[in-house]
């Protein structure tokens, strides 16, 4: 009988402590009671009464069904413990932050889940989801329905908790998209690649990869795997610091934000700015954005990149590799002394015009394109 009472509590302890206990670490939230995830809109303050810990919390957004946050780096929350309180970072900012320095969150651990508390001058605010919801979308408050005050902290894993980049150009048989992560992060998926641009021309630009197995964190950036499926295309946030890449000719947004008193965002300018998709001959490009691309018409998409034009150049930016960019550039200057007719191939050989393959050459210091 001592022994069971002894397993019994054991038992007790052990689920205690498990649920007692945040490391540090890469985590998503979700409610226990609506079963929705914590997403950041945007990093705005808006009012804050530290009197009455009356905090605006309309930034923060809670959606549900794990697709609407499995390729959204909003939803990726790095818990970093202080003394016996945490903040809680995400999209470049954290709770420390949005107080101005003033104080961390309360995790407090009760019915299989936690209490979010801010506690300041004696006051003290709790973070609740909302019980109503517009298509998935719900929202945090101070105050609520008891049932909602619970909160899991669900580890990031590359299984059932997984972040995955979601494409949005396919050619052939590649899938290409951008990223703005305020994380580092390493490949955790097959066959994925990196880059970011370092070098423009009229009608191209210069893809690099970057080749460090850390990904840094805040650096905008290209990717291409083989997969239209995130599931496929796993990546896995870290902690080590590694230095972003020089000469990065991308620009990154983490907001696309349009509500009231939380404008967040990067307004689109067609004179300065391209986005990735597809040229007229279906090859992979910077080019100039449609209002469906673009969010309320106007902004730059959360999490995000756009290339940065220089004001003297027009058209699409056709995105070739370092290889490819750099024999072009070579070519074009050796054809413009040479004034003919003669097809080059991409690494400067003459080509037979007679037997030419499908492919890209350049004759006249212009590109063709052979199909």
């Amino acid at each position: 009988m001592k022994r069971i009472v002894l397993i019994t509590l054991v038992s007790i302890l052990t689920t205690f402590q498990a649920i007692a206990q945040v490391a540090n670490g890469f985590y998503r939230v979700q409610n226990n009671a609506s079963s929705r995830y914590i997403t950041l809109r945007d990093n705005a303050v808006g009012t804050v009464d530290y009197s009455s810990t009356n905090v605006d919390l309309s930034n923060i957004v809670t959606w549900s069904g794990f697709d609407k946050v499995k390729s959204n780096p909003a939803s990726i929350i790095y818990v970093e413990q202080h003394d016996s309180k945490y903040d809680l970072k995400v999209q470049g900012t954290g709770i420390y932050a949005i107080t101005g320095g003033r104080t961390y969150l309360e995790l407090r651990p009760k019915d299989s889940g936690y209490i979010l508390a801010v506690t300041y001058n004696g006051m003290e605010g709790r973070l609740y989801d909302s019980e109503e919801d517009v298509d998935g979308e719900g929202y945090v408050k101070r105050s609520g329905n008891s049932a909602y005050q619970y909160w899991s902290f669900i580890p990031v894993d590359t299984e059932n908790n997984y972040i995955g980049l979601q494409p949005t150009v396919q050619v052939g048989d590649n899938y290409y998209g951008t990223l703005y992560a305020s994380y580092p992060f390493k490949a955790a998926s097959s066959g994925i690649k990196f880059y970011y641009v370092d070098a423009i021309a009229e009608g191209k630009c210069r893809l690099q990869e970057i080749t460090s197995e850390v990904i840094p964190a805040a650096t905008p950036l290209v990717f291409m795997c083989s997969s239209n499926d995130p599931a496929n295309n796993k990546v896995i946030p870290v902690t080590d610091e590694t230095t972003a890449p020089a000469s990065n000719m991308l620009g990154g947004t983490y907001f696309a934000s349009t509500t009231s008193g939380h404008k967040v965002n990067v307004r689109y300018d067609e004179s300065s700015m391209r986005v990735l998709g597809k040229n007229d001959a279906g090859e992979l490009a910077f080019v100039k954005a449609t209002s469906d691309y673009l969010t309320k018409k106007h902004y730059i998409p959360m999490n995000t990149c756009w290339l940065n034009i220089p004001e003297e150049y027009t058209g699409d930016f056709q995105a070739l590799s370092s290889g490819e960019y750099t024999g072009i550039r070579n070519i074009n200057a050796d054809t413009k002394n040479k004034a003919d007719d003669t097809i080059y191939t991409l690494t400067g050989t003459k080509a037979n015009a007679k037997t030419l393959r499908p492919g890209i050459y350049i004759q006249s210091g212009k590109k063709v394109v052979i199909k």
